[in-house]
C-alpha cells in the first residue's frame, strides 16, 4: 500500500470514502467540511491497486499542557474501504502519521474514537472525561437564575472576540484544552452553523460572560459547548435553556469534570454519565518532555524505557534531568532505567490524566524505586482535564 499525503485529485475518492463511514454527501455538515475545512496537504490517504483504502485528516492545534502550548494534530476521519478492512492496512496508516506529525514538529495527539479499545493497541488512551448530563429541562429550575442579555452570534470578528474572551476565562485553572486561534473559532461557528444549530452569547453588565452553543434535535436540546466566566453566568445560561420547556422536553450538555451541577439538582439521580471524551499520544517523547513546563520546586532525573511498536524514535532509554522548571532529555545508554512502560502509559501520565500510582496499580508501569516514584509523582501531578474539540 502506497501512504502519502493527498494531493488535489485525491478528494473525491477522500470525499467518497468520508461519505461511506460518516456522513452521506448531501449532508450539511459534509458539504460545509469539505467546502470550508478540508485541507489536502491535512490528508494522508492509503491506496492499493488504484484504490482509495485508507484515509486519515491531521488537524493542526495547540494544545495548553503543563504550562506550555504545545503544537499537536488532532486525528480525525480515520476510515477504511469496506471491502479492505483487515490486514493490518489502519496499522500502517497510523504508523505513517506519527511520522508525518513528527516531521511538523507536533510533538503529541489528540483523537476522538468511535470505540476507545480500538485505539488502545496503537497507543491512543483516553486522557479526557467529561460528565454528561441528559436532563429534563424541567430540573434546571433549581441551578437556573434569571437575567443577563442573550445575542445570537455568528462568524463575525466582533463575535468571536468575545467568545475567546469568556473561553480564556472558562479554561483558567483547567489543563490541556486547546488554544483557539481565529481559523478554529469560525470553524467552531461554522459547523455549527452548517448542523442547523444555534450560538448565543451571554452579557451581563454589558461585558460577555457565557455562551451556549447547541442544537434542537428530536425534542432534545443537545448542547455542543457551554462556557461562562462564574457560577451567576452559568446559572443565567441554564435559565435560557429552561426557558425551551415548551419547544423541547430534555437538554443534554457534557461538563468538565470539576463542574458541580449535580450537586444541586433536586432529584440527581438522573443519567449524568462518566463519558470518556479524547484519548491523547505522545507522538515524540524527547520533544514533548522538553517543551512542557515543571512545577516549581522540581529538581532531580529519572532514566526510563518507553516501548513504542509505532515509532522507533520512541523506543529506547532516556534520561530526564528537571531543573527551574524546564526538563532536559537525552539517550540513555549506561544507567539502568528507573522505571519502564509504554508510550501511551506516559502519555497519560504526562497529560495529567493519571497518576503514577493509578498506572503502577493497573500494571501498566513499572517503577524501580522509590525514589522514582516520588519524583514521577512531583514532575507530573495530575490535572484537571478539559477539551472540547470535535473536528
Amino acid at each position: 500500500m502506497e501512504i502519502r499525503l493527498a494531493r488535489d485529485e485525491d478528494t473525491e475518492a477522500v470525499k467518497w470514502l468520508w461519505s461511506y463511514c460518516f456522513e452521506h454527501e448531501t449532508d450539511p455538515f459534509f458539504i460545509w467540511y469539505f467546502s470550508n475545512y478540508y485541507k489536502a496537504e491535512n490528508t494522508l490517504v492509503g491506496y492499493e491497486q488504484g484504490t482509495l483504502a485508507v484515509s486519515l485528516q491531521l488537524i493542526p492545534y495547540k494544545l495548553f499542557l503543563r504550562g506550555q502550548e504545545i503544537p499537536m494534530s488532532y486525528v480525525v476521519g480515520v476510515d477504511t474501504d469496506p471491502q479492505m478492512r483487515s490486514g493490518g492496512r489502519i496499522n500502517d496508516l497510523l504508523r505513517e502519521a506519527l511520522v508525518e506529525m513528527r516531521r511538523r514538529n507536533h510533538h503529541a495527539s489528540i483523537l476522538m474514537p468511535f470505540k476507545a479499545g480500538f485505539y488502545y493497541p496503537y497507543q491512543w488512551e483516553i486522557c479526557y472525561h467529561h460528565y454528561k448530563y441528559v436532563l429534563s429541562l424541567d430540573d434546571l429550575k433549581p441551578v437556573a437564575s434569571k437575567g443577563g442579555t442573550f445575542l445570537p452570534v455568528r462568524d463575525d470578528q466582533a463575535s468571536i472576540d468575545a467568545l475567546a474572551d469568556v473561553y480564556r476565562k472558562f479554561v483558567q485553572g483547567r489543563h490541556g484544552y486547546v488554544v483557539r486561534s481565529k481559523d478554529d473559532w469560525q470553524a467552531a461557528i461554522g459547523g455549527l452553523l452548517a448542523e442547523s444549530g444555534f450560538c448565543y452569547l451571554l452579557l451581563l453588565d454589558g461585558s460577555p460572560a457565557g455562551y451556549v452553543m447547541y442544537t434542537i434535535q428530536q425534542k432534545r436540546i443537545v448542547v455542543r459547548e457551554m462556557a461562562y466566566s462564574g457560577q451567576e453566568a452559568q446559572q443565567k445560561l441554564f435559565y435560557f435553556l429552561y426557558n425551551h420547556r415548551s419547544q423541547v422536553g430534555q437538554v443534554e450538555w457534557n461538563s468538565p469534570l470539576d463542574d458541580t451541577t449535580a450537586f444541586s439538582l433536586f432529584d440527581p439521580k438522573q443519567d449524568i454519565r462518566f463519558f470518556p471524551f479524547m484519548t491523547g499520544r505522545i507522538v515524540d517523547v524527547a520533544k514533548l518532555l522538553t517543551a512542557i513546563g515543571y512545577p516549581e520546586g522540581a529538581k532531580g532525573k529519572l532514566v526510563f524505557h518507553i516501548d513504542d511498536e509505532l515509532a522507533e524514535w520512541n523506543e529506547k532509554d532516556f534520561s530526564l534531568t528537571v531543573a527551574d522548571g524546564r526538563g532536559a532529555v537525552v539517550t540513555e545508554s549506561d544507567q539502568a532505567p528507573d522505571f519502564r512502560c509504554s508510550v501511551g502509559a506516559l502519555t497519560q501520565l504526562v497529560f495529567g490524566r493519571l497518576s503514577v500510582l493509578q498506572l503502577i496499580a493497573m500494571n501498566r508501569m513499572v517503577v524501580n524505586n522509590q525514589e522514582a516514584i516520588d519524583l514521577l509523582d512531583v514532575f507530573f501531578p495530575v490535572c484537571n482535564n478539559y477539551i472540547n474539540e470535535y473536528y
